[in-house]
């Protein structure tokens, strides 16, 4: 039953994740080729000064797009869901609900991390080639609570589109908005080292919402 409802998720999604991943491979081979135009015109001494002495990444333009994906993909889930009411079927399956929407929620956010993780890859693969190893880590270390920030987005997205009552929906939007924005605060160069710990736990606490949203709808709540 399980691997029914992930095969379904990816009938419903496999196009998203076509979308999302082209947007990030074209972004990232975008970075590449403007720091390698950099590199070629300024000089490989100039440019690493200018990168260390400025705290300059050339990744910035990557910032936003990890939560926007995020939510995206929460939307596209979650919204035939709950227009039409389709996830009374998914709550009838015989199989405990925390298992079956346990099991579109790891579709998802498996689908996010390997995503995210090609984007990491690329973009360290091809920097160690030009830059110090200390460069290429650091560049990793700014971009990882972007990427927290998209699998937090998705997290609060699916609470909210889950909870069946408006009222409570906008409350959660409310609430879980300054928490993704936590990992927005600024695009300063490895900045978040000491946050990490506590937007990993904020992660796995959000990602407990949607299922009191899904026990919400269970009783009835409209």
């Amino acid at each position: 039953m399980i691997k029914s409802i992930f095969y379904k998720e990816w009938l419903k999604l496999r196009l998203c994740w076509c979308l999302f991943l082209v947007v990030h491979m074209g972004l990232v081979v975008y970075l590449l080729l403007s720091l390698r135009s950099t590199l070629l015109a300024s000089g490989v001494v100039e440019t690493w000064a200018t990168m260390i002495g400025r705290d300059v990444l050339m990744v910035n333009q990557l910032m936003y797009l990890p939560v926007v994906t995020g939510v995206g993909i929460a939307l596209c889930q979650w919204l035939p869901e709950m227009q039409v009411k389709r996830i009374r079927l998914t709550l009838h399956l015989p199989v405990d609900y925390t298992a079956s929407i346990g099991a579109m929620l790891l579709c998802s956010l498996v689908g996010l991390c390997l995503i995210f993780s090609l984007d990491a890859a690329l973009l360290a693969g091809v920097e160690q080639l030009w830059l110090p190893r200390e460069l290429v880590w650091r560049t990793f270390l700014t971009c990882l609570p972007w990427y927290i920030g998209g699998l937090l987005g998705y997290n609060v997205t699916s609470w909210c589109m889950l909870e069946p009552q408006w009222k409570i929906r906008c409350a959660d939007m409310l609430i879980g908005a300054p928490l993704v924005a936590l990992c927005f605060l600024t695009a300063q160069p490895a900045c978040y080292i000491r946050m990490f710990p506590w937007l990993l736990l904020l992660l796995v606490v959000t990602v407990c919402l949607p299922f009191y949203s899904v026990y919400r709808f269970k009783l009835g709540k409209q």
